[in-house]
């Protein structure tokens, strides 16, 4: 088959031949492809066949990227063109059709093929199966094979080609063993096999393909292999079949992952079915035979999948899983390594233990070269524990150097250097404009019960009043149900199912000694034991309308899991996830036979003598409304975005210095009402948090910058343990005491790495890991558009001159954290010594400007645990009650984030908590 030799009786023998006589002689040769026999193959046409007139396509299959077997074209020419002929004959073929791959075409092959009886086309390039569906489409080894069969010669046999070595015709009844070396793997074809396949023999049955033969030992990598030529086979892909194209791309792009570490088992299995379907559905042989490459990989190598699954390779050749390291124990600190890495990819230097930087080293093993003390290794899977900064080799410093650290001479802070204020933000107008118009007559309404406002509290209540087959009108003067809880995420619970199903449960004894400690007793215990004890059924109540809850978590390490979070509809938790508590109650309420007035404001509570009985409304007309009920409930949610009273009460200034959560229609009209009505003024405070301004537009900024680095004050001093930063409120505290209320987080682009690769000091379930990999594209964006809360500087000095700061104070404060960081001791206030990461300005310092913000505000009057609104002589206002944020007295001076979901916990509790009272209140008086 190798070489036409020429006999020309043998010729002139096979013309005289009928197309029975042919076909008889040839009708078992089989397809090395297909395993096809000729007489199937020629049925399978004439069954199919469009037209009596076909051709005969002679060309190499489309999933043979080798092209070994081009060399018959070369030197069997003459035998591939009479074994066309003869299957010509037998089907009356019109013509024949070469199909001869396009390197062939520089060599003139042409010239080979010498004029037949019947017609012949050459033409260069792929063959397209779609193009030939009305064609007998045949290998050039069948047609050199039905040469021989027809002159009587030996068929049974093939041509292998092994390593790239010179084809060679081999014998069916060999066995694998005599043909290639011992090997892990082999690739025959466009198959892999395991090193079992050296017992088989290799005979027709065998899918042998094109006949090449590739083996790979132990120290090469089978998983990257394979990626390597289903790469060469998604190149070569016409795309013309979506089964081949698509299953192609995904197959090659989950390998991809395989070898970075990043595939997980179920992209394993979808592999295996793309694979399946590829196998039985794609329209010629590339598609058809790269399945096998996958498949092989599952049935033969399954250990080594699960290896790279598990982020390891033990040859050590993907290089994502492939991490150099500087052994601590073994450096000398020569700093051969830090000059000669091309990437500048090693931190450290003189007398240091150098850090290899991940993200920078390509792994080119350089300094392995050089390193004359063997201390860089190089492993796969998961790194020993190593020092995130370069180590001084001199472990401490003396007494004497100590001693001179903590008594470093003070440089005195310049008169301060303000910069300009934040603008960009839009302040709201101080409270909602209600415009009555006076030619409208004033409608009248009643019901058992008005309730002001329709966040989580007045939901609440108006689901209760309704279950106690109350009447109850809500007014709402925004167009939509929920207030600040649609930006919430879910309320506490205490000893709850949820809980004790993830094995977070907490009692309400110890939940309650927390609060009371933390608070020192300056709060309503009453009031917070009859929240705490409702909390949990409060939590089966919601589930019985139908919402899920995600389950109950911590909102930083040291918290408590009592934040019951509630299941998202895009499954993402984050903000707003308790949107869906809010359509539950709003639609509950309403089946309840609550009576919603959107858009409405109430202006005014009624009073007959001593007692509370109704309201003044204003509808979106300007029409004014006068409703009279047995009780009325308010529960406005404070004035968090009312810039006066914030300034009045709490000297703060909105989007000045201090960026509150600006939830629309929050300006404390319904405090200014109930103190109108004699409510006790009593217990205003803010849910102290830091942000960046606006940053809910900035998120990954917010979310990465809040990191424990260097918190610094505008006179360029710290003044805190940033290791507290991930309780909100105590971090909001200490910048409320500085200059301005704001404060600078500072780190650089080597700490935003660290957090890459090994994840966030501190973790939060609001700010996911994600948000590092995202930070820079935000950041880029922050600088183009000029926001004015987060800096960029290559230099100190320069981040000075942008911070407005004194360069000299900057520099010193830097020195001092770095010289703890080399200590790993913070002798200041000292921060948890992991958190203690070096600024070195690597990567430019990144520096976000947090303000203090809050949630809203709480409190403003008076409750007791029945949510009655107290008087100054704390007496209860009759028909007056109140719940939620308007009435949240119990966290003293600082919200306790130890037991989040506290708020919305509140304002859903209390609103049942007023409305089982005013039930109760109603039918006292019946």
């Amino acid at each position: 088959m190798l070489k036409y030799i020429e006999n020309k009786e043998a010729e002139e023998k096979i013309a005289e031949m009928n197309a029975e006589q042919i076909l008889d002689k040839i009708v078992e040769i089989k397809d090395p492809v297909t395993n096809m026999t000729v007489g199937e193959m020629i049925s399978n046409l004439k069954a199919t066949a469009r037209n009596e007139k076909m051709n005969v396509v002679v060309s190499l299959a489309n999933g043979d990227i080798d092209q070994m077997l081009a060399c018959l074209y070369q030197d069997n020419a003459q035998g591939i063109l009479y074994g066309a002929e003869a299957l010509a004959k037998i089907l009356g073929a019109e013509k024949i059709v070469l199909i001869l791959p396009e390197p062939l075409k520089e060599q003139e092959v042409e010239k080979n093929f010498s004029s037949s009886e019947c017609p012949t086309e050459i033409l260069y390039g792929m063959c397209s199966r779609m193009s030939y569906i009305t064609d007998l489409l045949v290998h050039p080894i069948i047609c050199a094979k039905c040469f021989e069969a027809l002159k009587g010669e030996n068929v049974h046999k093939t041509i292998l080609s092994v390593n790239g070595q010179a084809p060679q015709e081999v014998e069916y009844g060999t066995t694998f063993a005599q043909i290639i070396p011992e090997a892990k793997a082999v690739r025959i074809g466009n198959r892999i096999w395991g090193e079992e396949v050296r017992t088989q023999i290799l005979d027709e049955t065998f899918p042998i393909e094109n006949g090449v033969i590739e083996t790979y030992s132990e120290t090469e990598c089978v998983v990257k292999k394979v990626e390597e030529f289903i790469g060469k086979l998604r190149a070569t892909c016409c795309g013309k079949c979506v089964f081949c194209r698509e299953g192609l791309v995904q197959i090659h792009e989950g390998l991809k992952d395989l070898t970075a570490g990043k595939a997980k088992l179920t992209d394993i299995e979808l592999m295996k079915e793309l694979a399946e379907i590829m196998q039985q559905q794609s329209n010629c042989s590339l598609g058809q035979t790269a399945a096998g490459m996958m498949l092989g990989l599952q049935e033969y190598f399954a250990d080594d999948i699960k290896e790279h699954l598990a982020g390891r390779c033990h040859t050590l050749t993907c290089k994502a899983l492939v991490h150099y390291y500087i052994d601590p124990k073994m450096c000398k600190g020569d700093g051969h390594c830090v000059e000669n890495c091309p990437k500048k990819a090693i931190d450290g230097g003189k007398d240091f233990v150098g850090v290899i930087d991940e993200f920078e080293c390509d792994k080119c093993g350089k300094c392995m070269d050089i390193c004359a003390n063997g201390a860089i290794k190089r492993v796969t899977g998961r790194l020993p524990k190593l020092p995130d900064e370069p180590i001084a080799l001199k472990k401490s410093k003396d007494a004497s150097e100590t001693q001179e650290r903590k008594t470093r001479k003070r440089v005195k802070p310049k008169a301060l250097l303000y910069k300009k204020k934040v603008s960009g933000f839009t302040e709201d107008s101080n409270s909602q404009t209600v415009k009555v118009k006076g030619n409208l007559p004033m409608r009248e309404m009643n019901a058992d019960v008005i309730i002001v406002a329709a966040g989580p509290a007045g939901l609440a209540a108006a689901v209760t009043v309704g279950e106690h087959n109350l009447s109850s009108i809500v007014f709402e003067k925004s167009n939509t149900t929920g207030g600040a809880a649609n930006m919430g995420m879910g309320p506490l619970g205490i000893d709850t199912k949820v809980q004790r199903r993830g094995f977070n449960q907490i009692t309400v004894e110890k939940a309650l000694d927390l609060h009371m400690d933390y608070t020192h007793w300056r709060v309503d215990a009453d009031l917070v034991s009859t929240y705490f004890h409702k909390s949990a059924d409060t939590i089966e109540w919601l589930e019985s309308m139908g919402v899920e809850f995600a389950g109950a978590f911590k909102y930083f390490a040291e918290s408590e899991a009592t934040w019951h979070i509630v299941k998202p509809e895009n499954g993402v938790i984050g903000p707003r996830a308790a949107g869906g508590m809010i359509k539950a109650l709003t639609n509950r309420a309403k089946e309840l036979g609550a009576q919603f007035e959107m858009e409405t404001s109430v202006v005014e509570l009624i009073k007959e003598g001593d007692k509370v009985c109704g309201v003044i409304a204003v509808d979106k007309d300007g029409q004014q409304i006068k409703a009279m009920a047995k009780s009325v409930i308010v529960a406005t949610g404070g004035f968090g975005n009312n810039k006066e009273m914030l300034a009045k009460e709490f000297n703060l200034h909105l989007c000045k210095d201090f960026y509150p959560f600006m939830v629309p229609g929050i300006v404390g009209d319904g405090l200014n009402m109930m103190w109108k009505a004699g409510a006790m003024k009593y217990g205003a405070g803010i849910e102290a948090i830091y942000q960046l301004p606006d940053n809910l537009n900035w998120f990954l900024l917010d979310a990465v910058l809040r990191q424990p680095n260097l918190l610094i004050n505008q006179l360029g001093e710290r003044f805190m343990n940033e290791d507290r930063m991930g309780n909100t409120t105590f971090t909001g505290n200490a910048i409320a005491l500085q200059p301005g209320n704001y404060a600078y987080c500072i780190m650089d682009g080597n700490i935003l790495k660290h957090y890459k690769k090994n994840g966030p000091d501190i973790e939060d379930i609001v700010h996911p890991q994600e948000a590092f990999f995202g930070f820079e594209q935000q950041a880029a964006l922050a600088v183009e558009q000029g926001y004015e809360a987060y800096f960029e500087a290559e230099t100190l000095d320069e981040l000075a001159e942008k911070l407005q700061m004194d360069p000299e104070v900057l520099k010193n404060t830097v020195d001092e954290y770095n010289e703890m960081c080399d200590l790993h001791c913070d002798t200041q206030f000292n921060k948890n010594p992991k958190f203690l990461h070096k600024l070195t300005g690597k990567g430019k310092y990144l520096v976000g400007k947090f303000y203090l913000g809050a949630y809203g505000t709480i409190g403003g009057i008076r409750i007791n645990k029945y949510c009655e609104v107290l008087d100054d002589n704390f007496m209860p206002i009759e028909g007056l009650y109140s719940a939620g944020s308007d009435a949240n007295t119990i966290y003293g001076d600082s919200y306790n984030f130890t037991l989040p979901g506290n708020t919305m916990g509140f304002a859903v509790n209390s609103g049942r908590m007023a409305g089982e009272s005013v039930a109760e209140y109603i039918q006292e008086q019946i």
